[in-house]
């Protein structure tokens, strides 16, 4: 018990009670504040943090965004090289593209570039000028998501063509062990396959499993019969019957049977065009130019070394002169010798690419 006169010693009641003063007293210094200052107005809340849920969900948006300005500014932009970047839930494409325009357009191309900048809050562009034009670089919140490089000169000389081949096998459907030897080729190779073989279906359902594309060989003999119930050479196949013993077909392989015409008649071309086939082979003068391909040229040698004669010319004239289509047999000659020059073809650059790659953009789904 304390002395009087003496100072009483600190309780436990003074600990708890002297934070509550604090806290009065800063109470009453806002409100002082606040009287001062009537019409502060309340800060907004800060956007998504980088790399959150809502900004990793909008950032694949914002750059497709960004990637369509790019497209609508008038620059003509190739097809890009892709790269994949980021980790884990934040992964996004960078894209790069090669440019080469003459000298003359590198203020045009200035301008269509200044034009995207509005594209995006958080776009960024820059730009380093190279020895023969300048590197664009265009980035989102930060993250490097497109790279345009300008190449300027006084005359752009032009690309030679695309070294493409389209190698297509058949006639396939009579045999399915012959057809796994063709679909074990390292590359997009196109199955030829005659309707109603004991194994038609089969050998489409089997181009469908290895991803590779289907044509049906049509030569006016697998007709059935006509409107009027008569079977008829001059009505032609039935088209929905072709199809559906070889489904998924992509396009149609014209081929004359022995003493007809040696293209189809008018009724067999309108299907095929109104079914969206891609065509392969002589079709008359009414073709159209957006499903007729290339002819094909025929290998048809039995020897490897003739067989791989005739592809190396094809490929030469692929280079020279741009996209082939090589029609082989599915002969032992013919496989061993693709399997041996595929690998060949790959290292010169030399593309195989499916049927539908040398044809306008077209619907080749609706069947």
């Amino acid at each position: 018990m304390a002395r009087r006169g003496e100072r009483p010693p600190i309780g436990l009641s003074w600990i708890v009670t002297w934070p509550l003063s604090a806290v009065f007293a800063a109470l009453v210094f806002l409100s002082a504040e606040e009287l001062h200052h009537p019409a502060r107005e309340v800060a907004a809340p800060p956007p998504a943090a980088f790399g959150g849920p809502d900004w990793t969900a909008q950032f694949p948006a914002r750059i497709a965004a960004v990637d369509a300005a790019l497209h609508k500014a008038g620059l003509h932009l190739p097809n890009p090289v892709e790269e994949e970047r980021g980790s884990g839930p934040l992964r996004w494409t960078h894209r790069r593209y090669d440019i080469e325009l003459p000298r003359a357009r590198q203020s045009e191309a200035e301008a269509a570039v200044e034009a995207v900048r509005g594209a995006d809050p958080g776009l960024a562009v820059t730009a380093e000028n190279t020895a023969d034009g300048t590197d664009v670089r265009v980035g989102l919140d930060g993250l490097l998501v497109s790279t345009l490089r300008f190449r300027f000169a006084d005359a752009v000389t032009p690309k030679p063509p695309e070294p493409r081949v389209v190698v297509v096998i058949g006639p396939l459907g009579d045999d399915l062990r012959v057809a796994r030897q063709v679909v074990a080729l390292e590359a997009p190779v196109v199955l030829l396959v005659r309707p109603f073989r004991p194994f038609s279906r089969e050998v489409a359902e089997l181009g469908r499993l290895f991803e590779r594309e289907v044509v049906v060989q049509l030569d006016g003999s697998e007709h059935v019969a006509s409107a009027d119930g008569t079977a008829s050479g001059d009505v032609g196949p039935d088209i929905e019957a072709v199809l559906a013993s070889v489904p998924r077909a992509v396009g149609v392989a014209w081929q004359a049977p022995a003493g007809r015409s040696q293209v189809p008649n008018r009724n067999i071309v309108a299907e095929i065009d109104r079914r969206q086939l891609l065509f392969l082979g002589a079709r008359g003068r009414d073709r159209d130019q957006r499903l007729q391909l290339p002819q094909p040229a025929v290998i048809n040698d039995e020897q490897p070394d003739a067989v791989a004669a005739q592809l190396g010319e094809l490929v030469a004239k692929a280079q020279s002169e741009g996209p082939v289509i090589a029609l082989g047999a599915p002969t032992e000659a013919t496989l061993n010798t693709l399997a041996q020059v595929l690998p060949e073809w790959r290292a010169a650059s030399v593309e195989v690419v499916p049927l539908s790659a040398l044809a306008a953009p077209v619907n080749l789904s609706a069947r």
